[in-house]
């Protein structure tokens, strides 16, 4: 039996300095957990090498501890705990509850002196995990310590013959040493001039302080003179040195029993955006053979889940191997060759008997390059799961959800694309009816949370149709001129080069300076240049120290040409098809808010405010005879926000088309119209923005170069101009909190589990989600419903035109140069009518031979 005590303290604050060099490791909330994601690493490799079958984490509760009544100014002198990593004490102890491990702390004890009685209070084999050389003196028959060396990645184990071999001391002499040695960290003197050489000599010739002072007169010189003048602080040092062995914990060993929470250490990482931590889950497998046919049983084709069975390499070129289908008749598995025989299973597909699928979008590019039809009443499990809880994103969380632990991943059965698994039938059939099963039990549940959570209208009617329209706009893609693409690169290589020279030549030599590592070292040890957050080389840090020196300018410019070059001008060419043009693919169940992302590429992050990156777009290009039309939304975040706050000014304001930031100076600043200059008309336009992402005082300064005292009062006369938005805005908060979610004009729910968090970054983040989320999320149903309808009257009205691209606000069409009057009057028309708000709905309209014209 084995129990492994852990040194909580050192191991954070070692995991933290092992990893705080450059960008600090966060959340997309902006929660540090840098050092959470070491001291779990570390955690499990040290379970896993040990194997223990008991396990207690200990730390220090507070600052005084019984020492400091010994010695006042004990520990005295050491830096102050950086920011970052004390936001972090809250979540260790979050994760071991997550994990199931129990953590002990007690006032006015150190964690020391809890390992050390606990190490000594069990018979049992004890582990100790900790940075921390104090502890050696615990070392003995039964016990050992792993000591952390170099950073995260080196446990040497100490025994009692290591501990002599490696230091030259026997376990009990370390307190000698402390005494004599002392020790800075701790403001443990010592003695004056004995430094480590000369304490283990001495030990090993008169084997504890004790003995040293026993003999003192053998000794002579300077070293005599200093151990008598600091007899007492060695002493003193001595027992501050002695960890205790007899604290009063009332706990047996089976109260540290080791019994990790699979499901609870996932849902920690998932939570804190840890993925690579995420583990398989075991799970208790079902006595279920699924059989491997050559024709369906008839009794299975109605109200099935069908699974397509592929490696899964490619979205678009998806080969399928083989169906799995199953309803309450029973789950069968058929191989391709014989599917396409299986008359009547090919008419049930194409039918429109209900059928149930997961990833509707992708399974319809997947039956399209095999030859298969799908009939349209197929409802997408994905989606039901994601509008019922937008933390449900994959189909282990969705079945987890429902209380389906599913173990298995398709990586598991196929490989990846770079390293492909052989082909084993068994394990291709036996996950894809394991797949189906799991499905299966949660089709119900899910259609009664749909119902409950008053969702059906929305998926029905938005997210299931908008299915088929992004599978149209995938299919058509967008044309990409790669000669364009290489003229971009050149020219984009030649700047990135340019302020490359310019960087080695104010630093004096070439270096990475794609590395944080090495790009911090230049700046704040070379350079000497104000290191403000950790040797942080973020934009944000930079931007703060850029009047200390014209590199820090070189940086920016050199880092967005780099990007500019690697992502879009030379990174886009990967994605060009063999028909010459871009398929990006777009999602529904990533983002929170309900907006559609963009990725393989992400086509929605190509910047229109930078001119430089906004050059990337004339890349883009229409067919002969055709032309991009791109309609956007003005400001349709603030007419949402306007509407549902009922702001009756702001909304008089939009329905009679004045202009919302000239309004919003006029009223704040008590101006007349032609008194509102451009720098009145930004701060308004600052704070209107910002408060439809719950902006703070501190960032409206930052953003509108005010004083934040200036950003405070500009920030209460807003709302005292506008109690309708801050009053709307409260309610959003509070709603949040006694719910845990929000929701949008279509009832889309965002949970927002943060709102009621412990962690105090961690509710502001909350409170800013609950006041966006229903304004973008509003925002973004209003979007898909205008693409819907769109789509549908282009059909209607024979024009010649299609959807191929949606960025948040805006749509971009190729359309036939014919019927670009019919086209451009039908798209304002639908789009002004999407939804009927409080406010009228208003688009801008761009036509042009290449998307950078079309804006």
């Amino acid at each position: 039996m084995k129990l492994l005590l852990i040194d909580g303290n050192s191991v954070l604050f070692r995991g933290y300095y092992a990893t705080s060099y450059g960008n600090i490791m966060k959340t997309s909330k902006g929660v540090y957990t840098n050092a959470i994601y070491a001291f779990a690493n570390m955690l499990n490799k040290a379970l896993k090498q040990i194997n223990p079958d008991y396990c207690v984490v200990a730390f220090d509760k507070g600052k005084h501890t019984f020492r400091h009544d010994i010695k006042e100014d004990y520990k005295a002198g050491r830096k102050e705990t950086p920011e970052e990593l004390v936001e972090q004490f809250g979540l260790v102890r979050e994760m071991l509850k997550a994990y199931n491990i129990t953590y002990l702390e007690y006032d006015d004890i150190e964690a020391d002196d809890v390992i050390g009685t606990l190490s000594k209070k069990y018979d049992v084999e004890t582990c100790i995990l900790s940075s921390d050389r104090d502890l050696l003196q615990l070392i003995d028959k039964t016990t050992n310590v792993y000591v952390m060396r170099k950073g995260m990645s080196d446990i040497a184990k100490m025994d009692e013959e290591n501990l002599l071999i490696e230091y030259g001391l026997k376990p009990y002499q370390i307190i000698d040493y402390k005494g004599l040695a002392g020790d800075k960290s701790d403001n443990i003197k010592g003695v004056e001039g004995v430094g480590e050489k000369t304490a283990v000599k001495l030990l090993n010739e008169y084997d504890t302080c004790e003995g040293i002072y026993e003999h003192i007169d053998e000794l002579k010189g300077k070293l005599k003179e200093h151990l008598i003048n600091d007899k007492e602080s060695c002493f003193l040092s001595k027992r501050l040195a002695t960890i205790k062995t007899d604290v009063d914990i009332d706990l047996n060993l089976d109260d540290f029993k080791l019994n990790i929470d699979e499901l609870g250490k996932n849902e920690f990482f998932n939570k804190y955006e840890m993925y690579s931590l995420i583990s398989k889950v075991d799970t208790k497998k079902k006595n279920i053979e699924y059989k491997k046919v050559d024709k369906i049983n008839k009794k299975i084709l109605d109200n099935a889940f069908i699974y397509f069975m592929s490696d899964d390499f490619s979205y678009y070129d998806n080969k399928i191997w083989g169906l799995c289908l199953g309803s309450k008749e029973g789950i069968e598995y058929i191989d391709f060759k014989d599917l396409l025989n299986d008359k009547d299973t090919l008419d049930y597909l194409r039918s429109d008997k209900k059928k149930y699928v997961y990833d509707l979008k992708c399974i319809l590019h997947t039956c399209k390059y095999s030859g298969i039809e799908l009939g349209k009443n197929t409802d997408d499990l994905m989606l039901e799961a994601f509008l019922i809880n937008n933390n449900l994103n994959s189909p282990q969380a969705i079945l987890r959800h429902y209380g389906i632990d599913f173990n298995m991943s398709l990586k598991d059965i196929v490989g990846t694309e770079k390293k492909p698994l052989e082909y084993n039938e068994t394990n291709v059939i036996n996950y894809a009816g394991e797949f189906v099963n799991n499905y299966l039990e949660i089709i119900d549940n899910l259609e009664k949370d749909l119902n409950e959570y008053e969702l059906k209208d929305l998926y029905e009617n938005v997210e299931l149709p908008l299915v088929y329209v992004l599978y149209e706009m995938e299919e058509e893609g967008i044309y990409c001129d790669i000669n364009e693409l290489d003229n971009i690169a050149t020219s984009t290589l030649e700047k990135v080069n340019k302020y490359a020279s310019s960087i080695y030549e104010e630093v004096g030599h070439e270096f990475n300076i794609n590395s944080p590592k090495q790009l911090a070292e230049v700046l704040f040890d070379e350079l000497d240049l104000p290191n403000l957050k950790n040797y942080s080389t973020n934009a944000e840090v930079l931007e703060k120290i850029s009047r200390y020196s014209p590199i820090i300018n070189d940086i920016l410019e050199y880092r967005k040409y780099q990007k500019l070059y690697s992502t879009y001008a030379e990174g886009l060419k990967k994605y060009i098809r063999k028909d010459n043009k871009i398929h990006t693919i777009f999602s529904q169940n990533i983002t929170a808010t309900g907006r559609l992302s963009s990725y393989d590429p992400n086509l929605q992050n190509i910047s229109v405010r930078d001119e430089e990156a906004r050059e990337i777009r004339k890349a883009f290009l229409p067919k002969e005879g055709y032309s991009f039309i791109s309609s956007d939304y003005s400001q349709i975040e603030l007419r949402v926000l306007a509407s549902l706050a009922n702001e009756s000014k702001m909304i008089d304001a939009f329905n009679n088309d004045i202009d919302i930031h000239t309004k919003t100076a006029m009223d704040v600043f008590g101006l007349e119209q032609d008194e509102v200059n451009d720098l009145a008309r930004r701060k308004a336009k600052a704070v209107n923005f910002g408060v439809v992402y719950g902006i703070s005082d501190f960032g409206l300064a930052n953003q509108a170069h005010l004083s934040i005292s200036d950003a405070k009062e500009f920030i209460e006369n807003y709302f005292n101009t506008y109690p309708n938005i801050k009053k709307y805005l409260d309610e959003q908060i509070d709603y949040c909190k006694e719910n845990g979610y929000v929701k949008t004009i279509l009832n889309r729910r965002r949970y927002i589990n943060e709102i009621n968090d412990a962690n105090y970054k961690m509710r502001e983040f909350g409170k800013r989600a609950a006041m966006n989320s229903t304004i973008q999320g509003s925002a973004a149903d209003i979007i898909k419903i205008a693409m819907i309808s769109l789509n549908k009257a282009l059909k209607k009205e024979k024009l010649d035109a299609k959807i191929i691209l949606q960025v948040h606000d805006e749509l971009m069409l190729e359309v036939n140069d014919n019927d670009i009057d019919k086209v451009s009057k039908l798209i304002k028309d639908v789009m002004a009518n999407a939804y009927k708000l409080k406010v009228k709905l208003d688009t801008s309209l761009a036509i042009g031979k290449d998307w950078y014209g079309a804006k």
